[in-house]
Parts: structure tokens; sequence; C-alpha cells
């Protein structure tokens, strides 16, 4: 499904290293069965290239100048560029973005693929993130495995990423893209505070405390046990005592 959507995506921004083969990639998307194809050869030449795409339908241009450039787009077709490090030194970086947009804002060119490879990219290069603020599609490899891509695509203002992992079966000349499922851990729910961690005193009760506690023998606890209890009450010198009838008042 991922690769479906990659063919359809209007601008496709692939990011490789040096020793990253995306020859299978770039099959698997060209468009070329429709309309003609145009591959703008600034960096490998169109000898390799025409290795690459045997009997297809595809128009090979090395190092094209500017008023090469301006004439493509003008029939239905796809462009795929090799690569933007290389076409940004030969025309100038601010020619290679008019020609860029320009490509882009055609309605004859259907599919416009560019190869940036960012090992030769230098730190303070802002080249990547306009390159990505162009694309609609970003494929990259990852750094280890080869065989691992990561895929952004922008769709309605959104941007949805994924990891995927290509398969290329070489009898059938297929690439296949499988998408990493990734566990989610669950997250543990917190443990319950005990009441002791919510007071500022103590409340609990140690072993030693409760074994105390049960050693405690008070004055009453025998007349209990014995069925012999009474309840004695002894007036206080100072409990003010009245005398007067209470009831006095009432007609009984």
């Amino acid at each position: 499904m991922t690769l479906y959507k990659l063919k359809t995506a209007p601008t496709v921004l692939i990011e490789d290293d040096y020793d990253k083969n995306i020859v299978p990639l770039l099959l698997e998307l060209a468009n070329y069965d429709k309309h003609e194809l145009h591959m703008l050869c600034y960096e490998k030449p169109a000898s390799y290239w025409k290795c690459v795409f045997k009997n297809k339908n595809v128009l090979f241009h090395e190092n094209p100048n500017i008023e090469h450039l301006e004439g493509l787009g003008s029939s239905k077709c796809s462009v795929i560029i090799d690569s933007m490090n290389q076409m940004s030194l030969y025309l100038g970086w601010t020619d290679c973005l008019k020609h860029l947009r320009r490509l882009i804002s055609s309605t004859d060119v259907v599919q416009l693929i560019f190869i940036l490879h960012k090992d030769c990219l230098s730190h303070s290069s802002k080249t990547q993130s306009q390159l990505h603020h162009i694309a609609s599609a970003i494929v990259s490899y990852d750094t280890v495995d080869s065989s691992k891509i990561w895929v952004q695509l922008k769709k309605s203002g959104k941007i949805v990423k994924s990891e995927e992992i290509l398969t290329y079966d070489s009898r059938t000349s297929t690439l296949k893209s499988n998408i990493v499922i990734k566990n989610k851990k669950k997250e543990e729910e917190p443990a319950k505070p005990l009441p002791s961690s919510l007071s500022t005193f103590k409340i609990e009760m140690d072993q030693t405390e409760k074994l105390e506690k049960y050693k405690l023998k008070l004055p009453y606890m025998s007349k209990i046990h014995s069925g012999e209890s009474k309840v004695y009450y002894e007036p206080d010198a100072v409990d003010d005592w009245d005398e007067e009838d209470p009831d006095e008042d009432l007609d009984i």
C-alpha cells in the first residue's frame, strides 16, 4: 500500500548514502508506462542509467542546462533528477530551486522524483530542509540496515510517518514493503498510595507495637469477662447540681 502511495505522490524525495542501492525502489516508483520518463543525469552518466532502464520509454539528458530544462514539461511526462547535490553545484542553488518549482507547478509533469545524498551535505546546509518543504513524500534509508526505510507522506495538511522493510525478489523483479509494527508497552498503572505516605504523622503500627497493644490489660476487662460488670459514677466536686424540680412548671 505504501509503494502505491509513493507512486501516486506528485513529488518524491529519496534520501540515500553512498552505500545504499536505490535502484530497486527507483524502478518501482518510476512511471514510464503511459508517458515518457526524463532522466536528468547530473551525477552518474547516461550509460549507467541506460543499463538500469532497459527497454523502457526513457529519455536521458546529461548535465542539462537552464535552456534545456525550460523545454521539459511541454507534454505529459515524469522526471527523475540524479542528483540534487550535483544539480545545485552545476546550476547554482537559486536556479535549481527555480526550475524545481516550475516542474512541480507544470500540469504536464505527472511526477517528479529527486535524489539527495545526505552524506554529502554540510552541517550548515539548508538544502535538505528546503527539499523537505517541497516534497510531498520523503523516503529515507537507515544508516545501518539498507533494507529499512522511513516513509513520510504529506496528505491533506497531515504528515504520516512509517517504518518499513524493503524486500526485493530477483526472480520476479518485484519490490515489496512491509510495515514494521512495534509492540507498544502497556503503561504500568501507578501503585495506590499507602495511608502512611499521605500523612505527616505515623498512622500504622509495627509488629512490636502490635504485640505491646495485645499485652495491655485494662482495669475493666476482668469484670467484663467475669460477668459482674457494673457502671459506677461518682459525682465530681465541681459538678453543679440543680436541686429544683425541672418539671415544676408542668401541670402533671
